[in-house]
């Protein structure tokens, strides 16, 4: 027999949520959550009687009991179908992966993704009943999934299932620890389901929604914040950027061969009477041009002093090739060091690393490569010191307005956040 959903009831229950109501305080009203649309508008609802009420997988399907959902309540309805979109909008199954959650530790990862789940939503409007409260485990309210569950994975829970998989009624379903049911279709199933660049897609469509809902309403626990600007203004770490910039340049640097008859070209064995030149790999001559004044974060030039390092010492520079230049309004000093961490960087003032790079420039034998540690908020020569790359690494916090740097250099911005 075909099992049948009752349509009607989960359509009633989508209306509820977000739609706005006279009075919001009259018992079960509608709740006025019309961010979450774009996403229980794409859930592909799946009859089967092996889960409890509802569960989801990472192909937004959600498997809904048919009996339960004709004796639920439109309100109990709303409830899980909002307690389940949660999860897939904010992508619990990827990030259970990231912490290595496996069978073993699904009942902690459950109950920690169900209490950030449950701060999303402000508690005199709209509380999820069936799910844990951080404020009842002891645990601050706003924190990640992956907050709660570093503090949870260190208190007793009930034994976990055995084998690699989840059974069909334990936990959320894999949209929201990415661990596989039984019951569910996977990813080729003719059902279809939502794939990963359309889930992005309606990720961002909600997020730009609740954050405009927040505006209106005050502000949220800090875990919405980041999850919108995660989604919003996707970032990829700066460390990264920075030591790839510097191995990027370095070894262009040390692809260039210069000339030589100290060691002759093989070739001149085939020309009688004619000795060629062969070819050494020069070793690429680095400086390292740091702004010394006072609103510069030193804690975040230290950390980028430090992907410097670490690039260069991959690359195994000498560290007499490395030379270190403390400038803010002048040039304080100049030093060769074995690691860029180890220089006596002096000076408070204000900056103009047009001399700091007029230095590097005047240097002999001139370095291929320039680093320039600095806040940006400096004025700049009109061209660049002649035969080097100048890389910039511009230091400063998300949502500051970044000064230009010229287009001669390669910009790498080296940000950290501003709020909590």
């Amino acid at each position: 027999m075909t099992l049948q959903l009752d349509l009607e009831r989960i359509a009633a229950a989508k209306l509820w949520l977000t739609s706005a109501a006279p009075n919001a305080a009259l018992k079960g009203a509608p709740r006025d959550l019309p961010y979450l649309a774009s996403a229980l508008y794409a859930l592909i609802p799946i009859a089967q009687e092996e889960v409890d009420r509802i569960t989801c997988d990472e192909w937004w399907r959600i498997y809904i009991n048919p009996s339960w959902l004709s004796e639920a309540s439109v309100q109990e309805i709303g409830e899980e179908l909002a307690h389940v979109t949660w999860h897939l909008l904010t992508d619990h199954a990827n990030r259970a992966r990231g912490m290595s959650v496996d069978s073993s530790t699904a009942n902690h990862w459950k109950v920690a993704s169900d209490m950030a789940v449950a701060n999303a939503f402000d508690p005199e409007a709209f509380e999820l009943s069936n799910l844990p409260r951080a404020a009842d485990a002891g645990l601050a309210i706003g924190l990640s999934a992956e907050e709660y569950f570093a503090s949870l994975s260190r208190l007793p829970v009930n034994d976990p299932p055995s084998g690699g998989s989840s059974g069909p009624q334990d936990g959320c379903g894999s949209g929201a620890d990415g661990i596989p049911r039984s019951n569910e279709l996977g990813p080729g199933s003719d059902v279809g389901g939502i794939s990963a660049v359309e889930a992005n897609e309606i990720r961002r469509q909600v997020a730009i929604s609740y954050r405009d809902h927040i505006k209106k309403r005050g502000t949220k626990p800090g875990d919405d914040l980041r999850w919108i600007r995660q989604t919003l203004e996707p970032r990829v770490p700066w460390e990264s950027l920075l030591s790839g910039a510097v191995r990027r340049a370095i070894g262009w640097a040390a692809g260039r061969g210069e000339y030589t008859y100290s060691r002759p070209s093989r070739r001149s064995s085939t020309i009688r009477g004619v000795v060629l030149p062969g070819q050494k790999r020069p070793v690429p001559r680095v400086s390292v041009i740091v702004d010394t004044s006072g609103s510069v974060d030193d804690e975040l030039l230290a950390r980028a002093l430090g992907e410097v390092d670490g690039a260069i010492s991959a690359l195994g520079i000498p560290g007499a090739n490395i030379t270190i230049y403390s400038v803010d309004a002048a040039v304080h000093t100049i030093a060769k060091v074995r690691h860029a961490l180890d220089a006596r960087l002096v000076g408070a003032g204000g900056t103009d690393l047009r001399i700091g790079l007029k230095a590097a420039e005047l240097e002999r034998p001139r370095p291929e490569v320039i680093i320039v540690f600095t806040d940006g908020d400096t004025p700049w020569p009109t061209n660049p010191p002649p035969g080097s790359t100048v890389i910039a690494a511009i230091l400063g916090r998300h949502q500051d307005e970044l000064p230009p740097t010229p287009t001669w250099a390669t910009r790498v911005e080296c940000l950290v956040e501003t709020w909590n």
